[in-house]
């Protein structure tokens, strides 16, 4: 941004310039602390863009940011290492709703690089999600129900 077109905008009192940082989807955010600040979250937000449940296409901006590895209270009083962290290679965006049955119900599911997600559903079916969005990664018998045929779900866009 050139420095007359700032100088322009600031001399219209009418005008409201908000400065923001610029958030480097490569590097890795952490803090000590169990909730999110705004500068990780944002780049939780940017990364993932919806929610990352399959087939779910909820804005980031709406959703919850989850621990995918739960974040542990009593590690440092107990003098463990934290097995949840709070950084960005640990943290997802999950609607409400998703972010519900993942807490309480089977669905399970990891990071397997920055903003790809593999699920694990109750039944053992397993999903891809990634900014390209669902797929299905297993052929069409889920590993401990060989009788059981899978109908893979169509693709939204």
């Amino acid at each position: 941004m050139l420095l007359d077109q700032v100088r322009a905008w600031c001399s219209d009192s009418r005008t409201k310039v908000t400065i923001k940082p610029v958030i480097d989807l490569n590097t890795q955010l952490a803090t000590d602390a169990y909730a999110v600040p705004d500068r990780i979250r944002e780049q939780v937000v940017l990364r993932d863009k919806t929610c990352v449940f399959p087939w779910c296409t909820r804005p980031a901006r709406r959703c919850d940011v989850d621990h995918v590895i739960p974040h542990d209270p009593d590690a440092e009083a107990e003098g463990r290492p934290q097995p949840g962290p709070t950084q960005t290679d640990n943290l997802a965006a999950l609607c409400r709703f998703h972010h519900r049955l993942k807490t309480h119900s089977a669905w399970r599911y990891e990071m397997v690089a920055p903003g790809i997600y593999e699920w694990t559903s109750p039944h053992g079916y397993r999903y891809r999600r990634d900014r390209d969005g669902t797929t299905a990664i297993d052929d069409a018998r889920p590993p401990d129900r060989p009788d059981v045929v899978r109908i893979p779900r169509p693709r939204r866009r």
